[in-house]
């Protein structure tokens, strides 16, 4: 086999986009998270900084029978790499070797940290015979809203809504951000202006931000967006309490916050992601207030 044309995506391929990454993943793990066509919109335009999706035809097929993004990060001078192809399509070495190929074209000094699901031994086979080990394990974790939770108590703490079209409650959400997530794995901090991008895209609730107040100061939020509605599951996108106001029960109260806005929206079920590996204890949190892991995927590099 062999690649015989490449061409860069447009709007106009969403649709086949989120279609061949649905077909190869469900193809692996049938509880993996269906791409949405706006999901693959925003797929394609890079998960940090602007990138573009490569289509790959093979064997002169009609079409493509394969995609590749490099997802960089200019800030951490590292991509965040993703391939996806037909299921019928055996070997990925030579989709992946393009894809090293082309990274190295482009910035020869950066990191590749490719992300491959967990089942995925086809794809973690075809970056293992050009060197990529494993890095870090991750879970997607959902719940069903069966019945909504009681929001925590806590003395002096209060969570509210607040409006993101205002720049300075977006500043002050970006402050919380940067603290919280300061000593996570492969953090690396951020100006408001490239930070806003990240995290305001067109799955954006303008009514999904909460941020939690302990005597009038803000310190801690939870993101909600509506990255997974057209499977009718809510997600917490993002969630985080500042360093000197963890292990106080604020991050449970925000995530049962947000659960509750999810079903306020009709959501019948909820999901997010978490660092398997992550110090904070986030993944005892999900599991204490109803998430079960369903699918996990692992980052991958090569030392």
């Amino acid at each position: 086999m062999k690649i015989t044309s490449v061409r860069i995506a447009t709007d106009a391929d969403a649709k086949a986009i989120a279609e061949i990454a649905n077909a190869h993943e469900l193809s692996i793990d049938s509880q993996s998270s269906l791409m949405s066509e706006q999901s693959a919109l925003e797929f394609m335009s890079g998960y940090v900084d602007q990138s573009v999706t490569y289509l790959l035809s093979i064997d002169g097929e009609a079409g493509f029978s394969a995609l590749v993004n490099l997802h960089p990060d200019s800030v951490r001078s590292r991509y965040f790499t993703d391939v996806y192809a037909s299921p019928k399509l055996d070997d990925l070495g030579f989709v992946v070797l393009w894809a090293i190929d082309l990274a190295k074209s482009e910035h020869p000094d950066w990191a590749i940290w490719p992300g491959v699901n967990f089942l995925d031994k086809r794809l973690q086979s075809a970056w293992a015979t050009h060197g990529f080990v494993f890095l870090r394990r991750y879970y997607t974790m959902r719940m069903k809203i069966s019945a909504l939770p009681s929001v925590r108590r806590i003395e002096n703490v209060e969570i509210k809504a607040i409006d993101i079209a205002n720049p300075d409650n977006v500043a002050m959400w970006h402050q919380i951000h940067q603290n919280s997530f300061s000593s996570h794995f492969g953090f690396a901090p951020r100006e408001l202006e490239k930070w806003s991008e990240l995290v305001l895209n067109n799955s954006t609730d303008p009514h999904g931000v909460f941020v939690a107040y302990k005597d009038g100061v803000p310190v801690g939020f939870c993101q909600c967006n509506d990255e997974h509605a057209a499977e009718n599951k809510g997600y917490i996108s993002i969630l985080g309490v500042t360093h000197e106001n963890q292990g106080l029960g604020i991050g449970e109260a925000l995530l049962q916050t947000g659960i509750i806005y999810s079903a306020t929206k009709g959501y019948d079920s909820i999901e997010l992601n978490v660092d398997t590996g992550n110090e904070s204890g986030a993944l005892k949190l999900y599991e204490k207030v109803g998430f079960k892991p369903e699918s996990s995927w692992i980052q991958l590099h090569r030392p």
